[in-house]
C-alpha cells in the first residue's frame, strides 16, 4: 500500500534485502556527501553513549550500589573465571550468555581490582546500548536520512533504553543481538553465509534471555525462503551457549533458567502501568502521567499500525506487537524490561516519520515538522533522563577491606566488587560466595502457601540460610533493603562489632 503525493528520493521502500542506496544528499550544508551519514551515526552513537555514562555519573557512579542484577552478573562471571560454573557450582537463575560476556571484564578485574573491572564492564555495556542506536538508525536509512536520524535519535536518548542500557544487564545483548540479526537480513542478497550469522545473532540474543527466543521467531518468519540457513545459525549458536553449562549440570540448569523463572510471583502492576514505563510516560507539565501513557499508548498504536503498512517495514511493526504481548504476559516486572520493545518502537517511528514526511510538500513544513518531533523526543525523555540511578558506596567502607581478612560477605554482590573483595574470596576454595543472594528465595527457599510464594520476612527457611550464609566469613556487610531481612535474623547479624561505618553502611566482624 502506498500514500499519494511526491516521495523524495531518499526515501524509497524496498523489501527485505539489499538496502537501496539513497540519494546523495548531505544532511547539513557544508558536510561533504561521502562524510554526511557516518557523521550522523557517529554523532547518534556519542549522544546515546553519553546519556546512559550521564544516568550512572549523576547517581552512583560506575560501581554504585542499587541495581542488583548488574553485581549478580558480574560475580557470577567473577566465578566463572575463578573456574566455578552457574548451575553446577552456584545459583544463577539466567540462561549462561551475559556470564560468558561479563568474563572479560571480570578477568580484568582480577588483574587489577574489582571495581576497576566493573566499571569497564559498565562503560563497554553503555558501548553496545550505543551500538544499537547507530543501528536502528541503520536499519531506517531506506526510509530516508532524515527519518533514520530521528528514529535513531530516539532510540539513543529514550529512556527505558537508556536505563536499562546503562550498566550490567541482559537487555543490552539481547538488543543489538536482534538489532544486527535484522541487518544482516537486510543486507543478504543471495548469499547464506549473512543469513546464517543473522540466525547466530538472534541465538545471541536467546543466550542471554529466554525471551528474545519470540523475536527470533519473527525473524526467521520474515526470512522468506532463507529461513533454513537462519535456523542452522540460530541453533548453532544457542547450542554453543546452553549446552556447556547444561552438560555439566541438566537438572539444575533447566529449574533455575526455566522452572524457577516460570514459578516467580505474579508482580501487581496494571496493564496500564507496565504500558507506561515501556513508552517512558512521565509526568509533563500540568498532565499527568496516567494522561502522557494514554497519549503515547495511542501514538505507538499508530506508528506500529503504519509500520505494517509498509512491506519491507512490517517486520518492525510485528516485533513491537510481538515483544509488547511478552511484557504484558511475564510474571514479573521492573524497569528496564521496558527496554525489550524500546528498538521496534523507534524503528516504527522512523518509518512513520518518513510517511509523514512524504505527505508534506513544502521543504519549510518539513523543517518546522522535523523541529517538532526533536523537541517532543527531548522534552519527553529529558526529565527521565535525569534520574539518579544507585548510591556510591562511601570511601571509609571502600577502603575498610584493606584491614579484613578472610571471607568478606554481602547481600549485594556489587558491594563486594566495590570494595575489591570479590576476587579476594572467589580465590579462597573455602569461601561460599552467592552471586545471586534473593536468587534462592524463586529456588530452594521458595515455600509456597496456597500456591503463593511466602514473603521473605515471613519465611523461616529463607531467614536461616541467608544468616547462615553472611555469617559464614570473617565480615559482612549489608546494602540492599529488599534482601527482606527480619527483625531477629537482622539483630543476629548486627551483633558483630563494627569495623567500619559511614552513614547506612556498615561493615561488622561476622560472629
Amino acid at each position: 500500500m502506498s500514500v499519494a503525493g511526491p516521495r523524495p528520493a531518499d526515501a524509497v521502500a524496498a523489501p527485505i534485502g539489499p538496502a537501496v542506496a539513497p540519494a546523495r544528499r548531505a544532511l547539513a550544508p557544508g558536510v561533504p556527501l561521502g562524510l554526511a551519514w557516518p557523521a550522523a551515526l557517529l554523532a547518534i552513537g556519542a549522544l546515546a553513549f553519553v546519556a546512559r555514562l550521564a544516568l550512572m555519573v549523576r547517581g552512583g557512579g560506575l560501581t554504585g550500589i542499587g541495581g542488583y542484577d548488574d553485581g549478580v552478573y558480574y560475580a557470577a562471571a567473577d566465578a566463572l573465571v575463578h573456574g566455578r560454573l552457574p548451575y553446577r557450582d552456584f545459583l544463577f537463575l539466567q540462561p549462561p550468555g551475559v556470564v560468558l560476556a561479563t568474563a572479560p571484564f571480570a578477568a580484568l578485574g582480577v588483574l587489577t581490582s574489582d571495581a576497576f573491572g566493573f566499571a569497564v564492564a559498565h562503560v563497554a555495556f553503555m558501548a553496545v546500548g550505543a551500538g544499537s542506536a547507530v543501528l536502528v538508525a541503520s536499519l531506517l536509512r531506506r526510509h530516508g536520512r532524515t527519518a533514520a536520524v530521528l528514529g535513531g535519535l530516539l532510540y539513543a536518548v529514550f529512556s527505558p533504553a537508556v536505563y536499562a542500557e546503562r550498566s550490567v544487564l541482559l537487555e543490552p545483548l539481547g538488543t543489538i543481538g536482534v538489532l544486527l540479526a535484522l541487518r544482516l537480513l537486510q543486507r543478504t542478497s543471495g548469499d547464506r553465509r549473512w543469513t546464517v550469522l543473522a540466525g547466530v545473532a538472534a541465538g545471541a540474543a536467546v543466550d542471554v534471555k529466554i525471551w528474545y527466543v519470540v523475536a527470533a521467531a519473527v525473524l526467521a518468519a520474515s526470512a522468506a525462503g532463507r529461513r533454513v540457513p537462519f535456523v542452522a545459525g540460530f541453533v548453532a549458536a544457542v547450542a554453543a551457549g546452553y549446552l556447556p553449562f547444561v552438560v555439566a549440570a541438566p537438572a539444575a540448569s533447566v529449574r533455575e533458567i526455566v522452572l524457577d523463572q516460570l514459578g516467580r510471583p505474579r508482580a501487581p502492576q496494571s496493564l496500564l502501568f507496565r504500558a507506561g514505563e515501556v513508552l517512558g510516560a512521565r509526568a509533563f507539565g500540568p498532565v499527568s502521567a496516567r494522561t502522557v501513557a494514554e497519549l503515547l499508548i495511542a501514538v505507538a498504536l499508530v506508528v506500529g499500525a503504519v509500520a505494517a503498512l509498509e512491506r519491507s517495514a512490517r517486520v518492525f511493526a510485528v516485533l513491537l506487537a510481538a515483544d509488547g504481548l511478552v511484557l504484558v504476559v511475564a510474571p514479573s516486572w521492573f524497569s528496564h524490561y521496558a527496554a525489550l520493545t524500546a528498538p521496534p518502537l523507534a524503528l516504527c517511528f522512523g518509518v512513520a516519520v518518513s510517511r509523514l514526511l512524504r505527505a508534506v510538500p513544502r521543504p519549510a513544513a518539513r523543517i518546522a515538522l522535523v523541529a517538532v518531533v526533536v523537541l517532543g523526543i527531548a522534552a519527553l525523555n529529558e526529565g527521565q533522563d535525569r534520574r539518579r540511578v544507585g548510591t556510591a558506596l562511601p570511601a571509609a567502607i571502600v577502603a575498610a577491606h584493606g584491614s579484613t581478612r578472610g571471607c568478606v560477605l554481602a547481600d549485594d554482590p556489587t558491594a563486594l566488587a566495590t570494595m575489591d573483595v570479590l576476587s579476594r574470596d572467589l580465590a579462597q576454595p573455602r569461601c561460599t560466595v552467592w552471586p545471586d543472594v534473593t536468587g534462592w528465595t524463586y529456588d530452594r527457599d521458595g515455600i509456597r502457601v496456597s500456591g503463593r510464594l511466602l514473603a521473605r520476612r515471613s519465611n523461616d527457611v529463607w531467614q536461616d540460610d541467608l544468616v547462615h550464609y553472611l555469617e559464614a566469613g570473617q565480615a559482612v556487610i549489608l546494602v540492599r533493603p529488599d534482601t527482606g531481612l527480619g527483625r531477629e535474623s537482622l539483630d543476629e547479624v548486627h551483633r558483630g562489632r563494627v569495623i567500619a561505618a559511614s552513614g547506612r553502611f556498615v561493615l561488622r566482624a561476622a560472629r
